[in-house]
């Protein structure tokens, strides 16, 4: 009997003693079903697993509006189901794998990557924030206040319908300016807003608008941000917004939506194996083939405090600054690789004066079940 294909949905830390499960799959009461109502099941592998069921071969190119729907939303709807009681990290949707053999070398191959990701988002969800305008509303508030466009505007009621096509066509350019240059203006003082309580935060990259409601009749949206919250703050958040609202009144409305899987947060790469995770990770503090944990820490540190934004705020040039801020983000992601890789990858917590290979070998090797 040929096995069926896996649909992947997430990647879970393993909540099973791995001396219960042994690299067989497990289920989880609190899940039972997702796409097609197939049964979930968990393939671990070490202190991770992948929440999968058994799914025939589909083109999801192919299938109609309603049916990608609601797949998408089966998708979405397992991972909200384990994010209650587990930390879960969600796989793009349509990602399939053809065995279970084939899922457990995804997670031997990225299992730093996974291991990263659960660290870096635990205890904590996706929450977008939209921002909608009514867009006829504002068209008509710029043609009261601004001097510029009623000017254009009595241009080309007095020429006619003929002489007075360029002055149109300068009219509509001039207020598509104005309407554009307000949004991102709007746009950048309710984000440097919310930074400030918020500073994780990304454009969204939400599965499907239409699918979780984002859609406001009559209104245009202006913004659609997603930010990394703790999984508690969320009554913090509702708070800005009210504060937001009470500001703005009738010029802007605003949603969230969440919490929810991490998506706009989740970076795996599967085309980047351990190894190359970790050999990037250490270049990138300077380090070489070993380094102790104080090394690594030490590295680290002092990187962090050459190149954190704050020490170039004073400069006036924008691109030196994006590349400060650039440059800390890499310097932030390859210690919190690196932490985990001596944490997570040996027999023993990191000790202080061990010295950790970085080494293609050892690396591949720190993965393997047999250190667990």
């Amino acid at each position: 009997m040929i096995e069926e294909r896996k649909y992947i949905y997430s990647i879970i830390k393993n909540p099973q003693p791995f001396d219960l499960t042994q690299g067989n799959s497990f289920r989880l009461p609190e899940i039972v079903s997702g796409i097609n109502n197939r049964e979930i099941i968990f393939i671990p592998h070490r202190d991770i697993a992948a929440a999968v069921s058994n799914i025939h071969l589909i083109n999801f190119d192919k299938l109609d509006k309603k049916k990608l729907t609601r797949f998408i939303s089966e998708h979405e709807q397992v991972n909200a189901d384990l994010m209650k009681k587990h930390e879960v990290i969600p796989m793009r949707f349509g990602m399939i794998a053809e065995s279970r053999e084939e899922i457990r070398n995804i997670l031997a191959k990225a299992y730093i990557q996974f291991k990263t990701e659960l660290e870096r988002t635990a205890g904590k969800a996706e929450f977008v924030v939209q921002v909608f305008w009514n867009e006829k509303n504002m068209l008509e508030k710029m043609v009261r206040e601004n001097a510029e466009i009623q000017e254009l505007k009595k241009e080309t009621e007095l020429k006619g319908k003929i002489l007075g096509l360029s002055a149109k066509m300068k009219l509509g350019k001039r207020v598509f300016e104005a309407l554009e240059s307000c949004r991102k203006e709007y746009t950048k003082d309710v984000l440097g807003y919310l930074v400030n309580y918020f500073p994780n935060f990304t454009n969204g990259k939400l599965l499907d608008l239409a699918i979780i409601g984002a859609y406001e009749s009559g209104k245009e949206m202006i913004m659609n941000h997603s930010f990394l919250i703790g999984k508690t703050e969320e009554s913090a958040l509702e708070f800005q917004l009210n504060k937001l609202t009470e500001k703005y009144q009738d010029k802007l409305k605003f949603k969230y939506i969440g919490p929810m899987a991490p998506y706009s947060f989740a970076t795996i790469n599967l085309g980047v194996g351990n190894f190359d995770l970790v050999d990037n990770a250490r270049k990138t503090l300077g380090l070489g083939e070993s380094a102790t944990f104080p090394e690594i820490k030490g590295a680290y540190y002092k990187l962090a405090a050459e190149y954190h934004p704050d020490k170039h705020e004073y400069k006036k040039d924008q691109v030196i600054l994006e590349e400060a801020e650039k440059k800390m983000k890499e310097i932030v992601t390859a210690n919190e690789v690196l932490t985990v890789y001596c944490k997570n990858c040996f027999s023993t917590p990191p000790l202080e004066e061990q010295p950790y290979s970085f080494k293609k070998e050892d690396v591949e090797d720190s993965v393997n079940i047999k250190h667990y």
